[in-house]
């Protein structure tokens, strides 16, 4: 047997070296290490009677718990690929996914049966929670079931995680079992923040999605414990977090605004046993970094990835934040530096690399980059090119290594020919007070063919004037870099991982800055 072969060999070893500690729990149902070996052996000899054979497709449309995680493990086990369904998604795109996909059995809860189209319907259906259409779990499972044993290598396909789809029809990314062993590896080497058998982590970030999958498989790779939350809520997860001997856990920065809102008296809380928050999808703010370490009293790392590179290519680590924080705050716009394994470069538009400094695509290679795009042969050539993944995302690099990310490619505003890069603008803007949250865009104007918009979030704050938003950004950034408007809005349309969706600012704009004719 090859060393780190596969996902399955990780949880083969825990369950004979430590069966009796708890792998995972949440409000229904918890599992110790030996039990969940033999839950997974069970569900997977199911899956197979009902004509599953490795390669086959096994989606899953439902909130974390212990039977999501296990119905993964047991896709593992025999090679099927798991797709994991986004259930904020509208029905029709949740059909195209698993259609695209060629989905052959399904896994979901009973709150998202009408995300089921026609194509759904007419797969293997088992329900999770309850009675319906489909076969409930617990009574779905047949104990004389046999699980037939099935070779897995670390080249075959793990999961198949869908883009978001912020640039066109979402597209299938294929991660194999080395590319999660690999990243899994690779993120404790760059952070020292590596996992711990029985460290009590706390999952709340969702499975169909990198950070919540790959997190929760990192638990089960180090022979963590886990907690699993099926929603984010902002007091439970503080309550989980101080009551619950937790060690670490992974969220987004609104969301560590959100809890610190909502509990105003976090400091009657004791969370001395948590050393570290994990979060992404956005950088945070030294105001937000000074109150949450005060609060928490942990360690705070940052990841940047994306899922074609499984989950994370470069760390900002705790010392790094320790060091914005002591006379270095312009670390804080930085997303960190490359994680062991692997190279970064930023390159032009003829895919050469440019000097340190200068402003281009981040282009990345390493053991966790994807295999490639399932049934699109085409996107794949484009986006993985002579093993080099091309981000779409702009930034620059100094002489340290750090990764300054500048926007995505696609999001560059054109004013009057120069290149503006809105997160430049929004870093800026959210250090003022009367800011809780920002998104810039460009709208179309007759004299410069475009002009930067910022569409704000107060937070219940008087609103700025589009003169006193000039004002404050005078000096501070190019003129041309200023928003000439200004737009209020309740709050940013996010995807799941928390990540602004633009494209959906763009449109709700659209109306009142039209094209010029």
């Amino acid at each position: 047997m090859k060393l780190f072969n596969n996902l399955n060999d990780h949880t083969r070893f825990h369950a004979r070296m430590r069966g009796d500690m708890m792998m995972a729990r949440d409000s229904k149902k918890s599992l110790n290490y030996a039990e969940a070996w033999d839950y997974v052996n069970l569900i997977a000899a199911n899956i197979q009677s009902k004509g599953i054979v490795k390669g086959d497709r096994v989606a899953i449309l439902a909130k974390n718990s212990v039977d999501n995680l296990c119905v993964f493990l047991a896709c593992a086990r025999i090679g099927a690929v798991v797709v994991g369904l986004n259930y904020r998604l509208a029905a029709a795109e949740v059909e195209f996914i698993a259609s695209n996909a060629d989905v052959q059995m399904l896994f979901f809860d009973q709150e998202f049966d009408g995300l089921r189209g026609d194509y759904l319907r007419s797969r293997i259906g088992v329900c999770f929670d309850s009675d319906s259409s489909a076969a409930k779990l617990d009574s779905w499972l047949d104990s004389s079931a046999t699980l037939n044993e099935v070779e897995i290598n670390g080249d075959d396909i793990l999961f198949q995680m869908y883009t978001s789809g912020t640039t066109g029809l979402p597209k299938g990314v294929l991660i194999s079992h080395h590319n999660v062993l690999a990243n899994t590896y690779q993120a404790p080497m760059a952070t020292g923040k590596g996992g711990r058998v029985g460290e009590i982590g706390l999952v709340i970030a969702p499975t169909f999605h990198a950070v919540g999958l790959v997190g929760s498989l990192m638990g089960v790779i180090y022979g963590g414990s886990m907690i699993i939350h099926s929603d984010y809520d902002p007091v439970g997860m503080i309550e989980t977090l101080a009551n619950e001997h937790v060690s670490t856990v992974a969220v987004i920065p609104v969301m560590l605004q959100f809890s610190l809102a909502m509990v105003p008296n976090i400091k009657d809380y004791d969370f001395s046993e948590l050393h570290t928050i994990n979060y992404g999808a956005s950088p945070i703010s030294e105001s937000l970094l000074q109150q949450c370490m005060d609060a928490f009293g942990c360690d705070f790392v940052q990841g940047y990835g994306q899922t074609e590179s499984t989950m994370a290519l470069t760390f900002l680590t705790a010392d790094d934040h320790k060091k914005a924080l002591t006379g270095r705050p312009e670390l804080l716009r930085s997303c960190g530096r490359a994680v062991f394994g692997t190279e970064m470069r930023i390159v032009d538009n003829d895919g050469q690399e440019l000097p340190l400094g200068e402003i281009g695509e981040i282009v990345a290679k390493g053991p966790q980059v994807m295999q490639g795009y399932w049934k699109n042969p085409e996107a794949t050539a484009k986006t993985v090119v002579d093993g080099w993944l091309h981000t779409g995302d702009a930034g620059r690099m100094d002489e340290e290594g750090y990764i300054y990310i500048q926007d995505r490619v696609k999001d560059m505003i054109i004013s009057g020919g120069e290149n503006i890069y809105p997160a430049e603008i929004e870093n800026h803007l959210m250090s003022h007070s009367q800011i809780q949250d920002v998104a810039v865009i460009g709208v179309p104007d007759q004299k410069w063919g475009e002009v930067p918009l910022a569409v704000i979030v107060s937070g219940g704050q008087p609103e700025l004037s589009a003169e006193e938003l000039t004002e404050f950004c005078r000096g501070k950034l190019a003129g041309y870099k200023i928003p000439r408007k200004v737009e209020y809005i309740a709050a940013l349309p996010r995807n799941p991982t928390g990540k602004v969706l633009k494209k959906d600012i763009r449109t709700m704009m659209a109306e009142k800055y039209p094209p010029i004719a």
